[in-house]
């Protein structure tokens, strides 16, 4: 799901802004106090990362169930 604000947790996040009608998206790191990313403005909007190890855990468990 999509944030606004500050994230509560130090770490990497899918992060977007909006420019006319779309959006840029970045991946960008938030320190706790400021968003380290390629762009000068904070984002508009963010959401985490799923990590390859998590969406490969979770796949293992909708196979179990689909079968």
């Amino acid at each position: 799901m999509w944030e606004k604000g500050k994230p509560r947790e130090r770490g990497w996040y899918l992060c977007a802004w909006q420019m006319g009608d779309g959006f840029i998206y970045e991946v960008a790191k938030w320190t706790g106090t400021d968003w380290l990313t390629g762009m000068e403005a904070t984002p508009d909007t963010w959401k985490d990362i799923d990590p390859p190890t998590a969406q490969d855990i979770m796949l293992d468990e909708l196979y179990k169930y689909a079968q």
